[in-house]
């Protein structure tokens, strides 16, 4: 963790110091070596959220986009259950920032916990999972227009897609550079998005103004048109911007 609090302060990991939880107030110790990012962790082994996993330098920065205060918020659900937000807008919207593998099951309860949610998914822990991605998107894979294209990414041909398309939610994969790939349609079997700049993903968010929108259409059996259009709004309606 980032931030513990100290006479109700959140204050940093630094040598010496001590601090609480800022989820459960449990006694929170400072650790600060050569080797990982400065963080607090809980004395002994177990986190109060057991969705936790340990930060990268990777997750950091995702996160230092972001104001401070919105950062590492706890809530729980009306059982009582405990997690902690890596982002938590104002308006109620979460970003979750992914480095570690995880299981489809504990995503989705993830999702419907957060929810309303993006997530930020590290497209660079697997060596084979940026080649994948290339290598479906062929020259779009390098190609940046203004103007986004829409590409359909099978989960057949590309890991990532077949680990994270069925949660239908935003899901933002990042390769480094200025650009994610933001998948936020499917299209039966399919992932459907574009290339957007990161800079103008962390604005939508910061300003609560709506991440673009994909609009589709085609024709079923019978030759009539169908219409669809998927969008994640951060403009979120009242009842889902109240605080859990």
């Amino acid at each position: 963790m980032r931030f513990a609090l100290s006479e109700d302060i959140r204050v940093e990991a630094t040598p010496g110091a001590v601090g609480l939880c800022p989820g459960c107030g449990a006694p929170l110790i400072a650790k600060c070596g050569s080797k990982k990012v400065w963080h607090w962790a809980h004395k002994g082994q177990r986190h109060c959220d057991d969705w936790w996993e340990p930060e990268t330098d990777w997750h950091r920065s995702w996160k230092n986009y972001f104001p401070a205060d919105w950062q590492e918020i706890p809530s729980r659900d009306k059982a009582g259950e405990l997690h902690i937000a890596d982002v938590k807008v104002p308006n109620g919207l979460v970003v979750e920032v992914q480095h570690s593998a995880i299981k489809s099951v504990e995503a989705k309860k993830r999702t419907l916990f957060h929810a309303p949610m993006i997530w930020v998914v590290d497209g660079l822990r697997r060596k084979t999972d940026k080649t994948q991605f290339e290598k479906a998107l062929g020259s779009e894979f390098w190609r940046r227009p203004e103007k986004p294209t829409l590409s359909r990414m099978s989960p057949y041909d590309v890991r990532l897609i077949e680990e994270w398309f069925d949660l239908r939610v935003i899901v933002a994969f990042d390769f480094g550079g200025e650009d994610v790939w933001l998948m936020s349609a499917r299209d039966w079997a399919c992932g459907i998005g574009f290339w957007y700049q990161k800079e103008k993903l962390v604005a939508n968010i910061c300003e609560r103004t709506d991440i673009p929108f994909i609009f589709t259409e085609h024709k079923n059996r019978r030759g009539k048109v169908i219409k669809r259009t998927h969008s994640i709004s951060n403009s979120l309606p009242e009842r889902l911007g109240e605080s859990k």
